[in-house]
């Protein structure tokens, strides 16, 4: 099982090599984590984006790597993603990287009925980030506003295959509340009992889910010890569920700016991994991120 980012590095080195496309690659963290990519041998990229300032990037950054990217000379977001999106279609790239464009505009292209990437799974980020122990999972912070049953089972099942791709065959999700047990005036309680019966009875596979659990005790033994909580996924926690996005979005940054720990996000439930870093990431990131896409790929 991978169990932090150098180990997935090493691991995505000894895979097939795939290829990454960037709409709008005109800004300096995108060319920066390409470059990087490509340096380590992780991954081969199709720039889309206003060229001579791509060019001007890459040579700020490596000159030496100006002639090993293809580059589509496109000045206009919009049509930046379009062609992003069709040259998965065509089999030229197999996962996105958001470069300088809002995530709406790729989500927008993304999830057209006639042309976009769907195959009928409910789209979610999935969040990695790492402590000294291991990789932990979190979703979602980026796209379902206020998932029900019906999206917290989708969020899990993307969650796990994510997981899998890690190494991880059985991992242990806990559905996050602001308490641990059911409480009608709290619809997520209510949301996460249903889910852990539906566990129970086998109905989700390739994991261990249970809740509601607040954080403390499902990622600290010894919190759920003092409150007498008996579960294998309690202190044990691989992936967290939240409750909506707000607390998904808080806590993702939180690791981020408060923890300062690396970390890693990928769009799953798409015909393709989708990689929607914030603009204000930095290309350690965003090399990451490329590297969880990559393995999810396959």
């Amino acid at each position: 099982m991978i169990k932090n980012f150098d180990e997935l590095m090493e691991k995505v080195k000894k895979l097939p090599a795939k290829r990454v496309v960037i709409p709008g690659a005109d800004t300096r963290t995108a060319v920066y984590a390409a470059t990087l990519a490509k340096m380590e041998g992780i991954a081969d990229f199709l720039l889309i984006g206003d060229k001579s300032k791509i060019l001007s990037l890459i040579e700020m950054v490596e000159e030496t790597m100006l002639d090993a990217f293809e580059i589509i000379d496109e000045p206009d977001p919009d049509k930046c993603v379009i062609k992003a999106v069709e040259s998965i279609h065509q089999k030229k790239a197999d996962l996105i990287l958001k470069g300088k464009i809002t995530t709406s505009q790729l989500m927008k292209d993304v999830l057209n009925k006639d042309t976009g990437l769907q195959t009928g799974n409910i789209l979610c980020d999935v969040f990695i980030f790492e402590t000294k122990e291991r990789l932990t999972l979190m979703t979602d912070g980026g796209i379902i506003l206020y998932p029900g049953v019906k999206e917290k089972v989708a969020l899990i099942n993307n969650a796990v295959a994510v997981a899998h791709h890690l190494g991880n065959p059985n991992p242990k999700v806990a559905l996050l509340c602001a308490i641990e047990v059911p409480n009608p005036k709290m619809p997520p309680t209510m949301d996460a009992d249903i889910i852990s019966q539906m566990s129970k009875k086998g109905e989700i596979k390739g994991c261990i889910v249970d809740g509601p659990f607040a954080l403390d005790n499902a990622i600290s033994k010894e919190a759920a010890k003092i409150k007498n909580i008996d579960s294998p996924v309690a202190g044990n926690a691989d992936i967290l569920i939240m409750p909506n996005i707000e607390a998904g979005n808080i806590f993702g940054k939180a690791m981020t700016y408060y923890a300062h720990l690396r970390v890693a996000h990928v769009v799953m439930g798409a015909k393709a991994p989708i990689l929607i870093t914030s603009r204000a990431d930095d290309a350690e990131t965003k090399l990451h991120s490329i590297a969880l896409g990559i393995i999810c790929a396959e």
